[in-house]
């Protein structure tokens, strides 16, 4: 049964691996431009690579059929030119942001790097205890609590800050026929986790309860 839940221990830190992929993709591709360009005097790469790296992205959906603006790309495969409805997009925009946003925006990307860390060292705390046969008992409750409370808490802020962005992007760039999706960049994922966490320690807790009642009673 113990190997069972490392297994999946080890499958969550892999998830969460993943996750980092597109960043650590993005540091290599960043990488190997410059070596590329060792010696190269000009500029020119690394104000494209800023641009690529910085442009804000917007996720779209359609409103009124009647007046989309279709772009058209070449279909690599087959070599036809085919239209295309963006769903999500980078645009090559200067979108002017409030300097407190910026600010903010720097701090709660710092922040959801320490919550991770926090939440890995909860998780690890607990997976130590059930392995040491400590299951039911009211700290791995206060442990779930914690993981499900501090994941929770940073996907709301996330999400929060990323709405509001969209929001100021969409303020200074349109396409005609598209809205803003904001809706999209709620990550159901992450308050799912969260909320299982949450049920998980009210379970235990239940449990722990009723425990405790019996062996009164006895």
């Amino acid at each position: 049964m113990k190997k069972r839940l490392n297994i999946l221990c080890v499958l969550v830190f892999v998830a969460i691996g993943v996750g980092f992929l597109p960043f650590v993709y993005a540091m290599g591709l960043g990488l190997k431009m410059g070596w590329q360009h060792v010696g190269d005097t000009s500029t020119d790469w690394e104000q494209d690579f800023s641009q690529i790296v910085n442009a804000p992205q917007m996720h779209l959906m359609a409103v009124d059929a009647d007046s989309l603006d279709f772009a058209t790309v070449r279909n690599a495969v087959s070599g036809s030119e085919v239209r295309l409805w963006p769903g999500q997009c980078s645009v090559d925009v200067a979108v002017d942001y409030p300097a407190w946003f910026s600010a903010t925006n720097t701090a709660v990307h710092l922040l959801s790097v320490v919550l991770l860390a926090v939440i890995v060292v909860l998780f690890l705390k607990l997976i130590v205890r059930v392995n040491r046969g400590q299951v039911f008992e009211w700290r791995n409750v206060r442990l779930l609590r914690w993981l499900g409370g501090v994941e929770l808490a940073g996907s709301i802020v996330a999400t929060t800050m990323q709405i509001y962005g969209a929001s100021i992007v969409a303020g200074q760039f349109r396409i005609s026929g598209f809205a803003p999706d904001y809706f999209s960049y709620i990550s159901a994922t992450e308050l799912s986790i969260g909320l299982v966490a949450l049920i998980a320690a009210e379970i235990f807790s239940i449990g722990l309860k009723m425990k405790e009642e019996q062996d009164l009673t006895v």
